[in-house]
């Protein structure tokens, strides 16, 4: 009977000691709640960093960073918060927002933000329009802003004595210009140097001429597609004569070897349309025989435009440490953030007050005229706001690819899109 007892003792001391191991983070009052976001091994470097320095100043709060590829974190973010384990605070990108928040996996911190006078003001409208807000509700706070703009290759551009591209430029500039510097530079009866690649948003193209993605039917007031509208497709149909018709822009044939980006970056190629982030992580490392600049994307028919995005950060519904999460993301959406990320990758701050600081203007690095992406955002249009977007993007694009191969006309390839996109509309929900 003795020797019983001291085995249950025994037993009894293991499970305490085994317990007391497992609990060994948790220490008492402070709260655990996990972060997901994605990003390379610098990023991640930054952020780690970034998050220990929110634990001092907040020794209540301890925060598990889970990293996932970027690929995987929509996929994972809706599994999880279906049957799973879902964290309490993630990063989100702007083209994940409208099915996120249509399925109402977001907190809405309208009475976070009203109750600690949490400045908005000081955010690019444009972002939380944008990706923040959804049916009246904020539920994001932006962290920062992708919107593009024009490089260029300026030793091409000295070479053949044409002026470098500013504010004032419109599609017929563009176009005049990037007929001059389509040329066969060998002889050989090939095109080998061209003006300008195709803009990666199409989107910008419809935005441009004037016409619209969604609308409302004049009949019944639903959702429909609108780019069977000739302003839509007629600025598609010029986005594909670039390729097809002018003959400015390359083939996917002629590009095949290399990619565009490596067209741009080896100095065969004078005109790309990119993003602030491409400076950092492309331009930096492979352009090294001529010198380049930015400017605004030029002006189209109507207006001039790109396309906007970003990255966010949101607390989840179903996190049961609200109030923590809510520190965290006023933590990473804060001006000391946003001033790392834009000296580490030349990240557009959606804060103003940063943005326009030394942090992002005067950083020193190529290009030098990082205010053309600046001046781009008051232009900047997001992707429409309906949950099905990502499925209707690719129903739109599979198309375009036929109208960029000159296989059909923008006209005729938007009135097969129509149909299949007004019927994702009608059963989006």
């Amino acid at each position: 009977m003795k020797s019983r007892i001291i085995i249950i003792g025994i037993v009894a001391l293991i499970a305490v000691t085994v317990l007391a191991a497992g609990c060994g983070n948790k220490k008492p009052g402070v709260t655990t709640i996990r972060f997901t976001s994605w990003g390379n091994d610098v990023e991640e470097q930054s952020l780690r960093a970034l998050i220990k320095e929110f634990e001092k100043r907040n020794p209540h709060i301890r925060v598990e960073v889970e990293i996932t590829p970027w690929a995987r974190m929509l996929d994972k973010l809706m599994i999880s918060s279906a049957g799973g384990r879902p964290p309490d605070v993630t990063r989100i990108s702007s083209e994940w927002f409208p099915p996120i928040a249509a399925k109402g996996l977001l907190e809405p911190l309208d009475k976070y933000i009203e109750r600690d006078n949490y400045d908005l003001d000081d955010f690019y409208p444009e972002s939380i329009e944008g990706w923040g807000v959804w049916e009246g509700k904020i539920l994001e706070i932006p962290t920062d802003i992708d919107i593009y703009a024009m490089y260029y290759n300026k030793d091409m551009f000295d070479k053949y004595k044409l002026p470098y591209p500013d504010e004032t430029w419109d599609w017929d500039k563009y176009l005049e210009v990037a007929k001059k510097l389509t040329l066969d530079t060998n002889g050989d009866g090939q095109i080998d140097q061209w003006g300008t690649t195709l803009d990666m948003w199409w989107q910008d193209y419809v935005y441009a001429n004037g016409g619209t993605i969604i609308g409302p039917d004049p009949d019944t007031g639903d959702v429909q597609c609108t780019l069977d509208q000739p302003a839509a497709y007629e600025g598609l149909q010029f986005m594909a004569d670039l390729i097809n018709k002018y003959h400015v822009s390359p083939t996917a044939e002629e590009a095949a070897n290399q990619g565009t980006s490596k067209l741009f970056t080896s100095g065969r190629i004078g005109m790309t349309i990119s993003g602030s982030w491409a400076a950092e992580l492309i331009y930096k490392n492979e352009i090294t025989t001529f010198k380049y600049d930015v400017a605004p994307i030029p002006k189209g028919p109507e207006t001039r435009v790109s396309i906007i995005c970003g990255a966010a950060y949101a607390v989840l519904k179903r996190s049961q440490h609200k109030e923590e999460a809510w520190e965290l993301v006023k933590w990473m959406t804060g001006k000391e953030y946003q001033r790392a990320a834009a000296m580490r990758s030349q990240i557009i701050p959606s804060r103003r007050s940063v943005a326009e600081s030394g942090a992002y203007l005067h950083l020193d690095a190529d290009p030098k005229n990082r205010q053309a992406f600046l001046y781009m955002i008051p232009f900047g249009k997001s992707v429409p706001a309906v949950s099905c977007a990502p499925e209707m993007t690719q129903i739109i694009q599979s198309e375009l690819d036929l109208v960029r191969l000159g296989r059909e006309s923008a006209r005729e390839g938007m009135e097969k899109v129509k149909p299949k996109v007004d019927q994702l509309l009608r059963h989006r929900e």
